[in-house]
């Protein structure tokens, strides 16, 4: 059974069909400790990542920032999947994330830099460079929900799935880098 790992700051529609649709076809959930409510909320099954990492900690700044998760994200060889299973930590398989909105704040003209602060996403980045690094489904974006239903109802061909995995790595990518550079334009601004 694949295992997918949910981490939204959007609970919306979009989370709530991705959730459904990996349900329907055979994946186990997890979320982060808000998309795991929601989902559940709304009758789709998710397990809470706390279960395996613990509970967030620092006012929540720490969720999903654990050797459990990033193992199960990077393992890549049967000498890894091998130490995965001794040490009872489960792959990955897929990863969707949407960032907290740093680039609505930073270009809100009332935020501080406190704010930003505040608004500035670690975990969200992590997971989705070690999915693309890990060569694992690297969601970014909502739109990308449209591809994967397709891939998964065209039976998931391993033929295909080399050029999908790179096209959304691609993606993850460019989304956290565009991120990065809206945080260090903005913190440059303030050297200035």
């Amino acid at each position: 059974m694949k295992t997918a790992l949910l981490a939204s700051y959007e609970k919306d529609e979009a989370l709530r069909r991705l959730g459904k649709l990996l349900i329907d076809n055979g994946w186990t959930l997890l979320g982060s400790a808000g998309t795991a409510k929601h989902l559940m909320d709304n009758s789709i099954p998710c397990r809470d990542v706390a279960s395996i990492v613990g509970p967030p900690i620092l006012g929540h700044r720490v969720v999903t920032l654990a050797r459990e998760v990033y193992a199960g994200l990077l393992s890549a060889t049967p000498e890894d999947a091998k130490e995965l299973r001794h040490l009872g930590i489960a792959p990955i398989d897929l990863v969707y994330v949407t960032l907290y909105p740093l680039e609505a704040t930073i270009s809100d003209t009332t935020s501080t830099p406190e704010d930003v602060i505040e608004k500035t996403d670690i975990g969200g980045p992590t997971l989705l460079r070690a999915a693309a690094k890990g060569r694992r489904l690297a969601l970014s974006n909502p739109d990308q929900i449209d591809a994967l239903e397709s891939w998964i109802k065209n039976g998931s061909p391993e033929s295909e799935r080399e050029a999908f995995v790179t096209y959304l790595a691609a993606a993850a990518e460019r989304r956290v880098a565009d991120y990065v550079n809206a945080s260090a334009t903005y913190w440059e601004s303030k050297t200035a």
